[in-house]
């Protein structure tokens, strides 16, 4: 699921930096880059063992980071692709790099928000996405008040999570993660039947979320709805044992 989402991500960025780019400059490497993630994000290397679209990127995006006129454009890139791999400290260093370029993109904190949480600098983490926050003119940041709601969860302030997830929904209503760290909140701040509202709403979005059924399972309980929990447990049980 993890890779799943940072697969998704990476996609969506490659369309705003792409757009990014055409207002900025031309480059032939950030182009052979993008084309690259997008033969990853087709399997090409399914059907052809030998490519490797995600080391293509790679060496693209490296040459693109020479030029200056392109260098922000393929550090964005880069801390998407080692986001992806599962490696946030490098991740993260180009992500600083990227903002450092272009402090006009306050969006990025959010990633770089994300990563901190990676690697469990949890001060770090709200700080960045508060910067994220204060700077936005629009509704792209409800992943940072998702962010917020996640550290708030992890010191036990859940009231501060249940407000930081509530922003998120107003933003963008259709948001599971925000939805499933609501419930976990309400769980948490003893609030048993919204809880259960609030995942029943997001098990329509994400019938396969483990941790949402889990929360659901024990807001069922909590309420007394037994039969549902013990249905909600079942079918976590019946998810691990998928391949």
């Amino acid at each position: 699921m993890k890779k799943r989402r940072a697969l998704i991500l990476t996609m969506v960025v490659v369309v705003l930096a792409g757009a990014f780019v055409q207002a900025n400059t031309t480059s032939l490497f950030l182009d052979n880059g993008f084309a690259a993630l997008y033969y990853h994000a087709v399997r090409l290397e399914e059907a052809f063992p030998r490519v490797n679209p995600m080391g293509l990127a790679i060496t693209e995006f490296e040459k693109a980071a020479r030029d200056d006129e392109t260098a922000g454009e393929a550090k964005l890139m880069m801390g998407m692709i080692y986001q992806y791999l599962d490696r946030p400290g490098t991740a993260l260093g180009y992500f600083l790099e990227f903002a450092e370029l272009h402090p006009e993109e306050v969006w990025i904190y959010s990633f770089i928000g994300d990563m901190y949480a990676e690697m469990g600098r949890v001060e770090d983490a709200e700080k960045s996405y508060s910067r994220a926050i204060d700077g936005s003119q629009d509704d792209i940041f409800a992943q940072a008040y998702v962010g917020l709601g996640n550290t708030a969860l992890e010191k036990g302030e859940y009231t501060a999570a249940k407000e930081a997830f509530e922003k998120a929904l107003a933003n963008a209503g259709d948001y599971v993660d925000a939805r499933v760290g609501l419930g976990k909140a309400l769980y948490y701040l003893h609030e048993y039947e919204e809880a259960v509202n609030v995942l029943e709403l997001a098990q329509l979005q994400a019938p396969r979320s483990i941790a949402m059924l889990h929360y659901l399972g024990l807001s069922y309980e909590a309420t007394g709805l037994d039969e549902k929990a013990e249905h909600a447990f079942a079918r976590i049980a019946e998810l691990q044992q998928t391949p």
